[in-house]
């Protein structure tokens, strides 16, 4: 039980957190059975039948998921369903616990699939790196000039019409894909929350509901 192993006393909800992001749910949508046994590795007390602490308990992992999901500031965001993956509060926190991570270990076995998976992963953080570089809003950005929400919101591909939840998911896949790039990085806490503010005019969204 990796618990034990810090000094902070994490909640189930922290340790279903924690796993999506060992399982890359910063950037892409983690399964919720995928969740469930990672969570499990982390604390078996936690996500572990009573009886039978070796066997992960779904429905654990189920409900608080769909908790933390359903929150006043949800680290993640999803469904059972679908899948799960971390919001930008989601990103922050594990940001700001980095010790958190520290002692990650990954019980699946490396396959060709995942080597795979792994250089497809390269390629499109590279492309997403690429895609930030060439945006207006970068450019004007690095010029120190100011850009405008439409601008800022044109970098992660939404629009005035893109959901609440999809500019959160966009936002935050993006901004996992260009870590590590120092002034992507600045960027991003100015691109974000300008992107956040698009909406559609007032007269178009009345028409629309005619």
């Amino acid at each position: 039980m990796r618990k034990e192993n810090f000094f902070v006393r994490l909640t189930k909800k922290d340790v279903c957190v924690i796993a999506l992001a060992e399982l890359g749910g910063a950037a892409a949508v983690i399964d919720t059975e995928d969740a469930a046994i990672a969570a499990h590795a982390i604390d078996r007390g936690a996500f572990g039948w009573k009886k039978y602490p070796d066997r992960v308990d779904l429905d654990a992992a189920r409900t608080t998921l769909r908790h933390e999901g359903e929150g006043k500031s949800p680290r993640i965001e999803g469904s059972i369903q679908k899948g799960w993956h971390l919001t930008p509060r989601g990103v922050e926190w594990i940001e700001a616990n980095p010790s958190l991570l520290g002692n990650t270990t990954i019980t699946v076995a490396p396959t060709a699939a995942g080597t795979q998976r792994r250089r497809a992963e390269t390629r499109e953080a590279g492309a997403a790196v690429n895609r930030v570089r060439i945006s207006d809003a970068f450019r004007l950005w690095t010029d120190g000039k100011e850009f405008t929400a439409r601008q800022a919101a044109g970098v992660f591909r939404i629009d005035e019409y893109t959901p609440p939840k999809d500019r959160t998911r966009k936002t935050a896949q993006l901004q996992e894909l260009t870590r590590g790039n120092e002034d992507i990085e600045a960027f991003m806490k100015e691109a974000i929350p300008s992107a956040l503010e698009l909406r559609a005019p007032v007269g178009r969204l009345q028409e629309g509901n005619q």
